[in-house]
């Protein structure tokens, strides 16, 4: 409000008063007259003043002390600060030796201790005692620690991070790219042996995550070896405690990586754990990274698939290529030659030993009753099937398949072709068909358009449409990969020629030359995929587990008429890798839906059973297996990474605290607090004519004045 309102307010006020109260009858003494004159200026004054629509404005000043953050790292690496990775006393006494000399260079600071490992700790703690580290989160992820921290104390004066790490991060983004761009400068302290010692450890292992009964699956084997030059080894791969295979090699001198070539066959199905282990030398820093376990799943036998197709033709060629890419398929072709004879020999008699039927353009101008016949009764029988329109399609002999085989009829027929881009829909971008990484709108558009058959295409009212077709950058409804899922049978049809184009990327797309093979590969897994109509459906969160990882379940369990059952006792029975049974309960989490949590596990391959009851009713049961890793993880690069803890530190405007001489850190950081407290100014601001306490002052007042003037015998 302006002062000068105010003044005409007060003044107005006075005035009124005075001219009221100056001449009285009866005539008052001079005391009455004050007494009643001050009630009438107030009285006037509030009421000119709420006209003036007054605003109340508070404005409150908080000084808040900085803040310094102090990230310990918690995880099993720093266990071979000593030497031995059975003992982590050395580090302890180290973390203890950092942490002295925090007070002395955060005086004045809020300190807050926060452990991390894979994630931050739940909270901060306002002391910290070192022996109560454990040292044994089975991930580190400095990254994440560091923008956590800073999303925690967002609200806080945050000035400074302290780091204390051996550097070595093996989950999550460089923490160099989170320091450049870091608010305030992380201070770091190096925690561990910065001097190479003699080690041997298994690297990496590479293979499929799927194999099959009887075929062979090769296995890389990468070894990386310091400071044991010349020495002979054994690498072998062994299975239950058997070994399957082996090779001898000599280390060659200096530091050095080999990589080993070894192979299995397996010859069961299931999920399967293997373990690659590499020669101990009793002189090594650690023997927990010299073994590594890798889990297999193996499925009795690949997806068979029957394409037929119209005629011969650059589209037949990029199919059976794309199916080829994909090591789970088992891709049967038969290329049509004339009515009734194939390229490949004489068509199956009965195609009841395939999965799925894939027609390339089938049918075209040289099929034949008896193979369609054949194609229908396999239809009929439920076969999926995944139509692709080629430039050999006859579109007019699509009615001599059945209506089940196409998710789509056509309708006014054309022949005519335009170019068309393949653009998803938004149900598609949903439907898991489409769940490919890195495959959005932008990479989509980015591939060679297909040709697209003019002819109207009726949807099939269950039918749902993946994608449409755009033209010129225009968005056209015209269906271009519609898929259908009818009783226990699943259709689908991608309507665009040319799917050779996609084979044939340049060089600047080359990142997208995947994008179609994962598609393909997609659709056969879902046209392949069994319907799920069992009552109680458990499953572990995923197959594999990392060392000292929490084993967690989901499930879900129905009655008869598949309705979710919210008050079912659901029993899980872990059966441990030596044969032991552990009994649990799921716990409801509402709808039908239960939740297990079974803790960090010892390392092999563990199977469950469930079963749910309803009072003395069976629900049903289920079972199935998984596997818990080792903890191998952290042990895999020893020693601190000095280099890297300078990096995040020069990078943020820090400095890296040189243990031989603390004062530099403490005058740095202290200097640095210095003044650091920051004053936050909150304003609050209150409307005056919406109190209620001005409106009954004002009526008082009235009143008060009304009561002394009847007192006085004034009108």
């Amino acid at each position: 409000m302006s002062p000068w309102l105010l003044a005409v307010s007060l003044l107005a006020a006075g005035a009124g008063a005075v001219w009221l109260y100056r001449h009285t009858m009866p005539v008052l003494p001079r005391s009455k007259k004050i007494v009643l004159g001050a009630l009438r200026f107030c009285a006037l004054f509030f009421i000119l003043l709420l006209l003036l629509e007054p605003v109340l404005r508070l404005v409150q000043h908080d000084e808040k002390e900085p803040v310094v953050a102090v990230l310990l790292d918690d995880s099993a690496s720093l266990r071979l600060a000593s030497g031995a990775d059975t003992s982590f006393a050395v580090a302890q006494a180290r973390i203890r030796d950092i942490l002295q000399h925090v007070p002395a260079a955060a005086q004045g600071a809020d300190v807050r201790y926060i452990r991390f490992g894979p994630d931050l700790d739940a909270g901060e703690l306002p002391r910290f005692e070192p022996d109560s580290l454990g040292l044994n989160a089975f991930r580190t992820n400095i990254a994440q620690a560091l923008a956590s921290t800073e999303e925690r104390l967002r609200d806080d004066n945050l000035r400074a991070v302290l780091l204390v790490s051996d550097g070595r991060y093996n989950t999550g983004r460089n923490p160099l790219y989170v320091s450049e761009r870091y608010p305030v400068p992380v201070f770091t302290a190096v925690v561990g042996d910065t001097l190479r010692r003699q080690d041997i450890r298994v690297q990496r292992v590479l293979t499929n995550e799927v194999a099959y009964v009887g075929a062979e699956l090769p296995i890389e084997v990468g070894i990386r070896a310091e400071g044991v030059g010349g020495r002979r080894v054994t690498v072998s791969l062994a299975a239950d405690g058997e070994t399957i295979t082996s090779q001898n090699l000599e280390i060659p001198p200096g530091n050095a990586e080999i990589v080993v070539d070894l192979s299995l066959t397996p010859e069961a199905e299931g999920l399967r754990r293997y373990t690659v282990a590499v020669t101990e030398f009793p002189d090594e820093v650690t023997h927990r990274n010299n073994r590594e376990s890798l889990t297999v799943r193996v499925l009795s036998s690949k997806r068979r698939i029957l394409l037929v197709a119209a005629a011969p033709g650059p589209d037949v060629a990029a199919i059976r290529r794309l199916l080829a890419q994909d090591a789970a398929f088992d891709v049967s072709p038969f290329v049509q030659k004339s009515a009734g004879a194939f390229y490949e020999g004489a068509f199956p008699a009965s195609l009841a030993d395939f999965d799925v039927m894939v027609l390339a353009g089938y049918p075209g101008r040289a099929s034949d009753e008896t193979v369609s016949g054949r194609i229908g009764e396999a239809v009929r029988e439920g076969i999926p099937v995944f139509f692709l329109l080629t430039s050999g399609t006859s579109i007019a002999r699509l009615s001599t398949i059945p209506e089940d085989a196409l998710p789509v009829k056509a309708g006014r027929l054309r022949e005519d072709f335009m170019e068309a881009t393949f653009r998803t829909t938004p149900s598609g971008n949903r439907h898991p068909i489409m769940h490919i990484p890195g495959a959005d709108s932008e990479a989509w558009g980015a591939l060679p358009p297909l040709e697209y058959n003019r002819t109207q295409w009726t949807i099939a009212p269950d039918a749902q449409v993946l994608a449409t077709v755009s033209v010129r950058g225009i968005d056209l409804p015209e269906p271009l990969l519609v898929v259908r899922r009818r009783a226990q049978h699943r259709v689908a049809a991608l309507l665009g020629a040319g799917t050779w184009r996609w084979q044939n990327l340049p060089e600047d797309l080359s990142r997208f030359e995947q994008l179609p093979a994962e598609l393909f590969a997609n659709i056969i897994q879902w046209l392949t995929a069994l319907e799920d109509d069992r009552p109680v459906r458990i499953y572990p969160v995923r197959d594999v587990f990392g060392g000292g990882e929490s084993v967690q379940f989901s499930g879900q369990v129905y009655d008869e008429s598949l309705n979710p059952v919210p008050d079912a006792s659901v029993e899980i029975r872990l059966i441990s890798p030596d044969g032991v049974e552990f009994p649990y309960f799921m716990r409801a989490i509402g709808s039908g839906r239960y939740t297990f949590d079974a803790g960090a596990l010892p390392e092999g391959a563990y199977a469950w059973t469930a079963e749910a009851h309803r009072g003395e009713k069976v629900l049903g049961s289920d079972r199935g297996e998984f596997v818990v890793g080792s903890l191998t993880l952290e042990y895999r690069e020893p020693g601190a990474d000095a280099t890297l803890m300078r990096q995040v530190a020069q990078r943020s405007g820090g400095v890296l605290l040189d243990q031989s001489r603390p004062e530099a850190f403490i005058e740095v950081l202290s200097t640095y607090l210095e003044g650091a407290s920051d004053t936050i100014s909150q304003t609050t601001e209150e409307d005056l004519r919406k109190q209620p306490v001005l409106l009954l002052l004002i009526i008082a007042l009235l009143a008060a004045e009304w009561f002394f003037r009847k007192r006085n015998g004034m009108v």
